[in-house]
């Protein structure tokens, strides 16, 4: 007996040395933005993960005339999907202690040593160190400030000689991921037994496990307040309930529309043209013809495209030997290279020359730019490896066109696997496509080379019937 009393004595020391267990709730409340409900015997939590790149996403500062407003009103007032209260204030006049902004209209106090400034304008989002200083920049539209900064670089902030960020206190805060794509709205409760507030420290492990690189602590206590769709989700401290503040961050998730706060990428593209293709980037080729033509993009993203390394590229999938490849590319996966450098803004010409397959048939093949070593720009801003196409269709009819040279025999159908090592994905076989079975549309289903053809005759007969057909449009490649 007395060794099970013992044993039973050990056990409730353990029980009662042990962290309380999370109980973690997700959701998905609107496109792009994810929930985190977090619940402990100590501790109660609201936070949302907002992709800031998700259609319809932007964020929205309090106007001066907006101003000593609960949360709640102010978010249902200007038509938000959630919003949680902003700066620490003055119940003088209910001006904030940093500088507050909606629309590009600046009011509240000046970016002083103490202040964090968090700021969204067109295709941009930052934070910034409360020592920096310097006020809100010409692009800031919307700007809520707070003190201090907790989490830079994805490291913690030391805090610790600031009484405010050592005592548990209800908290605000909020954190930006380092590309900037993703931000953290955060409430934690506190002041009751059974949600006891964060300390400084706390808070900047919060923000760094929910994808955050740097983030600040916004007004706290009795203001720390989180609304979304309608309710009042955290709970806050004080006796009356939700408190009246100078200023707010509402979150807007539409679903629809452009994202307001995306940043532009490094890497991104649109087509602009091409020429030189007869019959545009769907044509019809004799087999081993030669066509030399270009397909031009504008560079829409921030970084300079380099020749000799910015490519086009074989996609779908990525790296593959496509079906027309001609021996004066770089690579049978490598159709043309950039020759000179296209700085955000201008356009690339990317030219080259393709070889019609030997066999008779329609060839589809998917292309995309890549920064060779660097990004395949689907991986960046776009396009998407499968919205960029050519397609040859090979017709033995006879003679070339006039004007016209024949390639290698069976050049474009013998190319084997890719030896120029790819950036964005693995090479998957690179088996050249033939399409078959053509449908109206541009979608087609596939079959390896190699596939049995009809009898030469039969073959013949059914093209030249085909010759006699309105030909579908002129393909192009709808980036």
């Amino acid at each position: 007996m007395r060794r099970l009393l013992a044993f039973v004595a050990s056990v409730l020391v353990v029980v009662a040395s042990a962290p309380a267990l999370a109980a973690d709730a997700w959701s998905d409340p609107f496109p792009g933005v994810k929930r985190l409900h977090r619940q402990t015997s100590t501790q109660n939590i609201n936070a949302l993960v907002v992709d800031l790149c998700a259609p319809g996403v932007s964020l929205r500062g309090t106007a001066s005339a907006e101003r000593k407003k609960k949360t709640s009103t102010f978010g249902a007032s200007v038509g938000a999907q959630a919003a949680i209260n902003g700066d620490f204030f003055s119940y003088a006049d209910y001006s904030t202690n940093g500088p507050s902004a909606h629309a590009g209209q600046i009011w509240g106090g000046a970016d002083h040593s103490y202040v964090a400034p968090i700021a969204f304008g067109a295709a941009r989002a930052e934070i910034y160190a409360h020592e920096a200083g310097g006020g809100p920049e010409p692009w800031a539209k919307e700007v809520v400030s707070g003190h201090p900064t907790v989490l830079w670089g994805g490291a913690k902030r030391d805090n610790n000689g600031d009484p405010l960020c050592t005592a548990r206190h209800p908290r605000t805060a909020v954190g930006l991921s380092a590309d900037r794509k993703k931000l953290v709205m955060a409430v934690v409760d506190g002041r009751k037994p059974n949600r006891l507030g964060f300390t400084c420290d706390e808070l900047s492990a919060l923000l760094a496990e929910l994808g955050a690189a740097d983030g600040m602590n916004l007004d706290g206590g009795g203001s720390s307040t989180m609304w979304m769709g309608g309710s009042v989700i955290s709970m806050p401290s004080d006796s009356g309930g939700e408190r009246t503040v100078a200023n707010h961050l509402a979150l807007f998730a539409t679903g629809s529309g452009p994202a307001a706060h995306c940043p532009v990428p490094d890497y991104r593209a649109k087509f602009v043209g091409a020429a030189g293709w007869p019959g545009g980037t769907d044509m019809t080729l004799s087999p081993g013809q030669d066509v030399t033509g270009s397909l031009d993009f504008e560079n829409t993203g921030k970084a300079t495209w380099k020749a000799g390394i910015t490519k086009l590229g074989t996609t779908e999938p990525r790296d593959h030997a496509a079906a027309f490849a001609h021996p004066s590319w770089s690579g049978p996966n490598r159709l043309a290279v950039l020759d000179q450098d296209v700085a955000p803004g201008k356009v690339g010409h990317f030219a080259f020359t393709l070889r019609a397959p030997e066999e008779p048939g329609e060839y589809l093949e998917h292309l995309n730019l890549v920064h060779e070593g660097v990004t395949w720009f689907s991986d960046s801003g776009g396009p998407a490896d499968s919205v960029s196409w050519m397609k040859v269709t090979v017709e033995d009819l006879g003679e070339p066109p006039l004007g016209e040279t024949g390639g290698a025999a069976g050049a474009g159908s013998t190319v084997g696997p890719s030896g120029a090592g790819g950036t964005g994905g693995k090479h998957s076989g690179g088996q050249a496509t033939k399409v078959v079975d053509q449908g109206g549309d541009g979608c087609a289903l596939a079959a390896p080379r190699g596939r049995s053809t009809p009898g030469r005759w039969t073959l013949v007969a059914g093209l030249a019937l085909a010759a006699l057909r309105r030909r579908r449009p002129v393909g192009q490649l709808p980036i």
